[in-house]
């Protein structure tokens, strides 16, 4: 048998050589990241978003956790809209402040115009609310009778109506909801670090976010 002469210290010394290496390229790969979103957010502000006037809603999803150092003002925005979890989703209302917001995050998320039968469908197969502390699937009308009815709201195609609408109840109906939690696509998101205008997965879908959201329910 061929015995080691390499003792129990010599070996631990060994180990330990390699690590300043991994650390090095570590800590090069965090500054070109950090690097490069600092360039992306300082460019923001030349960026120019466009949407349709007629639009009063937004559907965003996150779909990626980008490695690296996230920046703060990416990360409080991403929570701030709860969207803390891949495949978690939201609806707001279209201003010039929330395309600023989307501009920030926008490489963790994909967005776009929904349609009434999308926000139908995601309220009826994922809504939950928020009813005594305690998270409820949105099944019964009898919920949203309980709750809403001193604002004229009786069932759930009120809510759809009032939100789609994005009506004077709209932010309220949005605070009792949870954010959706959307199943991943058959063979999940593709070449996710690309635009979605360069056949990848983020940003701006327009009507076409209504096709994503099919085949997430």
């Amino acid at each position: 048998a061929v015995v080691s002469t390499q003792s129990t210290g010599d070996k631990k010394r060994a180990g330990k050589a390699k690590a300043p290496f991994k650390r090095a390229e570590y800590f090069v790969n965090e500054g070109y990241r950090t690097d490069m979103n600092d360039k992306r957010l300082s460019r923001l502000k030349h960026k120019v978003v466009k949407v349709p006037d007629s639009v009063k809603l937004l559907f965003v999803m996150r779909i990626a956790n980008i490695p690296g150092p996230m920046p703060q003002k990416v990360r409080k925005i991403l929570q701030n809209l709860r969207l803390t979890d891949i495949n978690n989703a939201v609806l707001v209302q279209h201003s010039d402040n929330m395309i600023e917001k989307i501009k920030v995050i926008e490489p963790y998320i994909t967005w776009g115009y929904p349609s009434l039968r999308s926000i139908h469908n995601l309220i009826f197969k994922y809504g939950y609310g928020e009813v005594d502390g305690v998270k409820l699937a949105l099944s019964s009308n009898v919920i949203i009778e309980n709750k809403f009815s001193k604002q004229g709201l009786l069932c759930l195609e009120d809510v759809v109506k009032q939100i789609f609408e994005a009506g004077s109840h709209f932010e309220m109906l949005v605070k009792f909801m949870y954010p959706f939690k959307l199943q991943p696509p058959k063979g999940g998101f593709r070449r996710v670090a690309q635009h979605f205008s360069k056949n990848g997965a983020w940003g701006n879908r327009a009507e076409k976010i209504n096709t994503l959201i099919r085949k997430m329910l």
